[in-house]
């Protein structure tokens, strides 16, 4: 391929999966400093991408306006005549996208599907080496002799973002001089949730008798399970929980001395603001591709036969015992918290 000009990369969603992209995105951009850099997106995910300083256009696919949205997308990216269509998703839109359109050069990485298979649903590992995702997206460009940088993933917000966090800690009370400590204890599924109990445990701990200020965060479904926890503790905490955006989310990550979270959303956006990370891993495993970058982070997690049982997860336990996330003590967590915490 000889110097493209206009460049499309594509991944519709998740929060972890898009914020994985972004090593990719800095490398085409330092690779082609001149091209134009667009980025495919579902509308609720376009945020993550908003104040990426490689990229160029972020074109939004907002996939509840109904049938038409997808035509009315196809007609769009047509007229704009990309010259290579990099697929970090491979879903049935972007395939479709790609198809029908015909774009000059595209390119795509393995998604593993027969080996992730053989894995969760048969204990067959045909895994030879572990690659994580956003190793396997420079799949779709290496050709082109771009390589991941080893500066690990970005998620930049305004400084209203910052402003507002700001704001809001100092009214519940957080002085500059505190350690804070945010705890993120939900996730998309089920089985990817520590124990409410534990969190609450752990919480207490890490707050007595240090005077470190403590913050729950996550997305509106979570606000209920942080109310909860912190009703447990003897402590005080407060809940942000769908009281914040993605972008002041990612603000108030930037601003903590460590994260404690199961895989979710929040892990990849906190290690997305290099902050110190201890992440609490039940279900899954690290051949699916999902654990933490090794920068700066502590993954917790016991070796029980039936992991992975999922690839995305469940809302319930296949063997009901639940042995993956039970056999987590808040010892277990509290242990991977002190490496990053001064005495």
């Amino acid at each position: 391929m000889h110097h493209p000009a206009k460049i499309l990369i594509a991944r519709l969603s998740s929060i972890g999966d898009i914020i994985l992209t972004t090593p990719v995105i800095r490398g085409v951009r330092m690779k082609f400093p001149d091209a134009s850099i667009t980025f495919l997106v579902k509308a609720k995910f376009a945020p993550l991408l908003m104040h990426n300083p490689h990229i160029d256009e972020v074109l939004v696919y907002n996939d509840s306006a109904g049938k038409g949205e997808l035509q009315r997308l196809v007609k769009k990216i047509r007229k704009q005549e990309f010259d290579w269509f990099i697929d970090l998703h491979k879903s049935l839109r972007t395939r479709y996208i790609r198809t029908l359109l015909g774009f000059p050069e595209v390119t795509t990485y393995n998604k593993q599907i027969f080996s992730r298979t053989l894995l969760v649903k048969f204990g067959i590992n045909r895994f030879k080496t572990i690659k994580p995702v956003y190793l396997r997206y420079f799949e779709a460009v290496e050709k082109n002799g771009i390589t991941y940088d080893r500066q690990g993933t970005e998620v930049d917000y305004s400084q209203n973002d910052s402003q507002l966090v700001e704001n809001l800690l100092d009214s519940d009370g957080y002085k500059s001089l505190q350690q804070l400590i945010v705890i993120c204890p939900g996730a998309s599924y089920k089985n990817k949730q520590w124990l409410p109990e534990r969190f609450a445990e752990i919480a207490d701990e890490l707050t007595t008798p240090s005077g470190r200020f403590l913050a729950f965060l996550g997305g509106k479904a979570d606000t209920e399970l942080c109310d909860g926890i912190i009703a447990m503790m003897k402590n005080k905490a407060v809940n942000y929980a769908g009281r914040l955006s993605l972008l002041q989310s990612a603000a108030l990550l930037h601003k903590s001395a460590l994260v404690i979270t199961n895989d979710s959303g929040m892990m990849h956006l906190a290690q997305a603001q290099k902050s110190p990370v201890v992440a609490i891993f039940g279900a899954t495993c690290r051949e699916l591709g999902f654990f933490p970058l090794p920068e700066n982070s502590i993954t917790v997690e016991k070796k029980v036969s039936c992991r992975p049982c999922t690839h995305k997860g469940l809302n319930r336990c296949p063997r009901k015992h639940f042995n993956c996330m039970n056999l987590i003590t808040a010892d277990d967590v509290m242990a991977a918290a002190q490496k990053f915490l001064p005495e």
